[in-house]
Order: structure tokens, then sequence, then C-alpha cells
């Protein structure tokens, strides 16, 4: 068995002993140097960094010696032209007034208003007419004439509808003949007892037959009545189901009558307002249907018991509806006002957000002045205030979101279209 052995030390650098490659150590150096670079390099970068920000603070010389002392190569003559940039005071951005940027912001401002408002509870609900009923007929018969149009607006006891009355009559002809009759008898009856020809028993007898009589013919003009089909109250009639000549029996709908000029308002309010309503409060009533139209209705009934299903309380009010520009089964919106109270406004443009945070900025003396405010209601364009900020303060309306607390400002007037 032989050995060969390989020598680890070469009398040249880099050479090889003929079975490992050769091991250069030059190119190692060569390496080592660029990545030297490259660190210098990126010094030098987060360097000169660093020196902006230096140079806002005004400590600029003291920052660029000591580069210009461990970074080879950085000319010291660049100091005087940072120094002079530097020289601006901490705090000031190039177009802040103080370092003579770009000047003051212009805006546009808007007084905070103080005006008395309500607090409103908003809710769906419904029209029903206030009174409504189907029409029936009180008996059997024949319809043989139609009094009212469909849509006809009727008063309390206006005639709608006659039934054929002939065997009603006959049966009217019969009782008060019996009627006629009973009440001869029972006067005979009465003489012939006076002289004793007959017994009293007779006499009550003829007084019993008498009465049955007067009942028969008083039901017989009842039914006769009833042949005429009336009004029950002043409304509106609807479309009638029957037409002349129809058959009709006793309870049959001939056609709907609705009392429109006042209307029910059925509301669906979320329970958690429960102890903020009344009867009595005013509720602002508006329509799809009616734009731009708001109506006055009163509430009239809350249910004592909540919707199990729904979670919410059912709320009634009444509303005039006189010059019958609503109608039963319309969708409406209802807004029942509270207390009344005295509350500071905004233009909602006044209001940015900033986090959690609505910020309005408030202009003084040329100034911006940042204010966390608390925001209550927000109707037709305008905020209210309720902390944060007084009446009569002016802020800015436009160009709000550019500023920052203690910016100076220029108020411009509005731009108005040409």
């Amino acid at each position: 068995m032989s050995f060969a052995f390989v020598s680890l030390h070469s009398e040249k650098e880099g050479a090889g002993d003929g079975i490992n490659p050769p091991i250069r150590l030059n190119g190692v150096k060569e390496e080592i140097r660029m990545r030297k670079r490259y660190v210098l390099s990126g010094l030098v970068v987060l360097a000169l960094v660093a020196a902006f920000g230096l140079q806002a603070t005004g400590r600029w010389n003291s920052a660029y010696g000591w580069l210009a002392s461990h970074v080879p190569g950085l000319s010291s003559k660049a100091a005087p032209q940072a120094e002079a940039q530097g020289g601006r005071k901490s705090g000031q951005s190039p177009a802040s007034p103080g370092g003579g940027g770009r000047g003051p912001t212009p805006v546009e401002v808007s007084q905070a208003e103080a005006q008395t408002l309500q607090d409103s509870i908003s809710a769906i609900g419904s029209l029903a007419a206030q009174e409504s009923v189907t029409v029936a007929a009180d008996t059997a018969g024949r319809i043989v004439s139609v009094s009212a149009d469909d849509g006809a607006s009727v008063k309390a006891g206006d005639e709608l509808f006659r039934l054929d009355g002939a065997l009603l009559d006959a049966e009217s002809k019969d009782a008060e003949a019996r009627l006629a009759l009973a009440e001869t008898n029972h006067v005979r009856n009465q003489t012939l007892a006076k002289t004793r020809n007959i017994p009293q028993s007779s006499v009550d007898q003829s007084k019993a037959e008498l009465d049955l009589a007067r009942s028969a013919m008083d039901l017989a003009r009842e039914k006769q009545n009833r042949l005429i089909v009336r009004a029950p109250f002043d409304g509106q009639l609807g479309f009638r189901q029957v037409s002349v000549g129809a058959y009709v029996t006793a309870g049959m709908p001939l056609v709907a009558l609705n009392q429109i000029a006042r209307l029910k308002v059925s509301l669906s309010v979320p329970e958690r307002y429960f102890t903020a309503l009344s009867a009595g409060q005013e509720v602002d009533v508006t329509a799809d249907a009616v734009p731009g139209s708001t109506f006055k209705a009163t509430i009239t009934a809350i249910n004592p018991v909540i919707d199990v299903n729904g979670r919410a309380l059912q709320v009634q009010a009444t509303l005039d509806n006189s010059a019958l520009a609503l109608r039963p089964g319309m969708l409406v919106r209802a807004a029942v006002l509270g207390a009344s109270r005295n509350s500071v406004t905004v233009t909602e443009a006044a209001i940015v957000p900033q986090g959690k945070d609505a910020v309005v900025f408030a202009v003084q003396d040329g100034k911006a002045s940042r204010r966390v405010v608390i925001t209550g209601q927000r109707r037709d364009g305008w905020v209210e205030i309720t902390s944060g900020l007084d009446a009569g303060t002016q802020v800015v309306s436009a160009g709000a979101t550019r500023l920052a607390d203690g910016a100076a400002v220029k108020v411009a007037a509005p731009a108005t279209a040409e």
C-alpha cells in the first residue's frame, strides 16, 4: 500500500498541488476591499440624510465637522451653504410663514351660529284611514238603483243602494191591516167590558193581540228601511262590487267607505326610545309620493306592549288631511320631535375627521386654531356642536384639510360661479 502526501503550503501564493484547486488570495482581498467600499458608501448616504435633519435644527456645523473628519473626501466647503439653510428655526417648514416660504394658506370661513334645535326620533310608518268600513247589505234582495259613483265623496246618511221592496211592501200592508183589526177589536172589547157584557179577560186578550200587531208593523217598516243602504259616516267611496240587477244576501259586501280627511299614522319605533315618547308629541311626516312637503301629526296612542319580534314600539298618530294630499297605504317617514334646546351649529364642510376625533379650525388673528369638538345632529348640510366651540367663532369651511394648529391663514372670498 502506498500513500501520497500533499503539502498544504505552496511556495508561491495561489499555486495548486495538482489535486486541490489553487487558493486565490488576491481575489479574496479584492472582494474584502469592495465590501468595505459598499459599507463606506452606505455610511456616507446615512450621514447625509442625518445632516439634512440636523440642518433644520441649527446644529449642522458640528455635525458636518464630524462627518468631514470621519469620511475621507468629504469637503468642508459645503458647510457654509448648509449653515445658510440650517439657519431656519426649529419647527419651521420651508412653506411656513416664518421661514420665508409660500406664505399663509388661503381658506374660506363661515361663522358658528346659535340655533334652537329639537331632538327627533326617526321612524318609518304607513298611513291608514281614520275610519274604514265595508258597506254591506242588511237584508236580501235585488238591487234596483245605485245612487253614488265610484270614488265619490258622501255624507253620513246619504243613500248608496236601493233594493227591490215588492215583497216587503206586501208584508208591510198585511201588517198594517192586522194592526187596524187589532185596534178595532180592542176598542170594542173595552166598551163591552164597561157594560159587563164580556169578562175582563177578553179585554186583556185583545190588548195583547194589539201589541203583537203593532210589533209586526214596526218590523215590516224596519225591513223596508233596510232596503236602502246608506253611508254610516262622511267619507270617500271605493269601487263598488255590485251593479243594478244583482241579487244580494244579508251581509254581502257592496262598497268600501274610508274617512280620509284625517289619517292615522302607524309608526314602528325602536324600544330604546320608549321613555322619550308620550301622547301629544308632535310628529313631522314626509312622504316620497309628495316630495318637498312636510305634514304635522300628533301622537294619540302608544301600544303598551313591545313587539318581541322586531323589538319595536308601535305608535299611532293622527294627521290632518283636509287638503286630501295624502292617501291611506302610503309609506311615510316620521320624525318625532322632542324638547327644544339652544345649540351651536357649523356647516358640514367645516368638520375634519382626524382619527377618532372631529376637528374644526377656528380662525383668530390670522392663524388657525385646532379645536376638537363633539357633534350632535346632522341635518340639511349643517352639524350641531355640543361641545368645544362657541357661537360666533369663525371656522374654516374650505381648505381645512391642509392646515395644522397655529398655521398662518389668509381668508379668501368664496368662489362664485360665472
